[in-house]
């Protein structure tokens, strides 16, 4: 199988980076593919997930394994990417929501695909497209870079929106497509709030099939 490095990033915390790449995880794992999170997060959100879970869990085998780097190194980074292109099948990366550190630019340029979810509010939007200006400041620096850009509009609230907000939604959509690949939206649920790194739900997997599997076709591409 080929292997794929698809880190989950945006300059903007709070927009469900870790929860969609502990979900995506999740759901390789029961389409049963080979795949592995590295936390590089500075708060260590899945490693912490992961220990709650072997505790609540005990005696059930991991359906992946979840390791932790300290981000902050770029080569130590460089390193675990070059290691990374080694191993067979997904390996995921969950970086910080702060696109300063040194060490994520051997992450990012190279990445496969870096995922970037982001919701339909103003300043989420404004770190998005800042986002987007480091990861094109980058492919400008390093010519090397392939990374193809994926889009996943998050916790979206389907029962709101004034007309002008939905025709902003979707000028929002049509900016980002010029830029990469946009999924379909994942909307907000209850059962997308009570994720584990054991198992996926149905209602889960439910919630996020459109937008993977749109996300796993364009990976095999």
């Amino acid at each position: 199988m080929k292997n794929r490095k698809i880190i989950f990033a945006n300059q903007k915390g709070g927009v469900g980076k870790s929860t969609l790449c502990i979900l995506f995880a999740n759901y390789l794992a029961w389409k049963k593919q080979d795949v592995c999170v590295i936390d590089t997060d500075l708060q260590k959100t899945i490693k912490m997930q992961r220990r709650k879970d072997m505790e609540l869990y005990e005696g059930q085998e991991e359906p992946y394994v979840v390791q932790d780097f300290d981000v902050q190194d770029p080569e130590t980074m460089q390193q675990l990417m070059d290691s990374a292109s080694n191993t067979e099948g997904y390996v995921l990366f969950d970086s910080p929501g702060n696109v300063s550190e040194d060490g994520l630019v051997p992450m990012f340029t190279n990445a496969d695909f870096i995922v970037c979810p982001y919701e339909y509010e103003e300043k989420t939007l404004d770190s998005t497209g800042t986002f987007v200006q480091v990861i094109n400041a980058l492919r400008q620096h390093t010519p090397e870079m392939t990374a193809k850009l994926f889009f996943v509009p998050n916790r979206i609230d389907v029962r709101i929106g004034t007309k002008n907000e939905l025709d902003m939604w979707k000028q929002t959509d049509a900016i980002f497509k010029q830029l990469g690949a946009v999924t379909p939206r994942i909307t907000a649920r209850a059962a997308l709030k009570r994720i584990n790194t054991v198992e996926i739900t149905a209602a889960q997997r439910e919630a996020v099939k459109p937008a993977f599997d749109f996300m796993i076709r364009r990976m095999k591409e």
